[in-house]
């Protein structure tokens, strides 16, 4: 039975050092092409989600001018057609 529990321990202690050793440092380029100069982190979740936002608030903001704009002519052309 000893030698089952030595081989068992030895697994074990295996196990723990792979699960425990650090990844592999993740590419420079693919980094940058993230949009950053850092390896993956545990907060990439939260750094895409304000990616997405930023795009979508430039989308916005974008958009918010051509409604201006439209609302501008629709303004001056019932006032042309008033008169």
């Amino acid at each position: 039975m000893r030698p089952v529990a030595s081989w068992m321990l030895s697994a074990v202690v295996m196990a723990l050092l792979v699960a425990c050793t650090e990844r592999a440092p993740q590419d420079k380029e693919e980094a940058r092409a993230k949009g950053r100069d850092t390896d993956e982190t545990v907060f990439d979740d939260m750094i895409q989600t304000q990616d997405r936002a930023r795009a979508v608030e430039g989308l916005t903001l974008g958009r918010t001018g051509e409604l201006d704009a439209a609302i501008e002519r629709s303004e001056g052309e019932t006032a042309d057609d008033a008169r």
